[in-house]
């Protein structure tokens, strides 16, 4: 894979070690030769000072023959912008972008970004799960906040019970479940464990209920 990111702070220069560390080709613009210092010794890629907004920059960078690009500046602008350029001018396949205000949201959805990751966001609802369900660990958020992926801790009610009487949302589903250093895959007849750990893809809007259910 050929990724071209944007933008070499602390989010841009980690997302590009561990992309480098995946032995995939990296390429990482930023305007402030500094920026680089961020970035690991391990890396293996390049760094080119540039705009990423500037065509002449993300042409030097190979957004030809990119197969993904990132923006993660601290702007929103900068990477609404970037993002534009790299979808509608040079057509890479799919562009992922950080948004740091999430009122913003709206405007890379206009421009049908293919994933739209907000820091602020993300954090925010993680912490606040962490207080309201200490056996609830968000993992990975989806679509811009619609979709969440999580670790929930069996206890309560829901152990003893099969998964097909836990009257589940229809907008959840139980992928897994990790059992004593072991990966389950569940069917309806499958019964939870005190201890469990179940993985759960939900919308984001019914995950409290989700949590009520198999952690209270």
């Amino acid at each position: 894979m050929y990724a071209i990111i944007v933008g070499c702070g602390k989010i841009g220069s980690r997302l590009a070690q561990l992309l480098s560390s995946d032995k995939d080709n990296v390429v990482v613009l930023d305007r402030d030769l500094t920026k680089f210092e961020e970035i690991d010794k391990s890396f293996d890629g390049l760094t080119i000072e540039g705009d990423g907004t500037d065509q002449d920059a993300l042409k030097k960078a190979g957004i030809d023959k990119a197969d993904v690009f990132i923006a993660t500046t601290e702007d929103d602008n900068t990477n609404l912008m970037a993002c534009q350029i790299a979808k509608q001018v040079f057509n890479v396949s799919r562009v992922i972008s950080r948004v740091n205000d999430s009122k913003r949201e709206p405007l890379f959805k206009e421009l049908k970004i293919d994933a739209i990751v907000c820091p602020t966001t993300i954090a925010a609802t993680h912490l606040r799960n962490a207080v309201i369900y200490p056996n609830l660990t968000t993992i990975l958020t989806l679509n811009g906040g619609n979709i969440d992926i999580s670790e929930i801790r069996i206890q309560g009610s829901a152990s003893g019970k099969a998964l097909k009487d836990l009257n589940l949302p229809k907008e959840s589903t139980i992928a897994a479940i990790i059992r004593e250093k072991q990966t389950l895959i569940p069917s309806g007849d499958t019964i939870l464990q005190e201890g469990d750990v179940v993985v759960v893809v939900s919308l984001a809007t019914i995950s409290d209920e989700v949590g009520n259910i198999l952690s209270r």
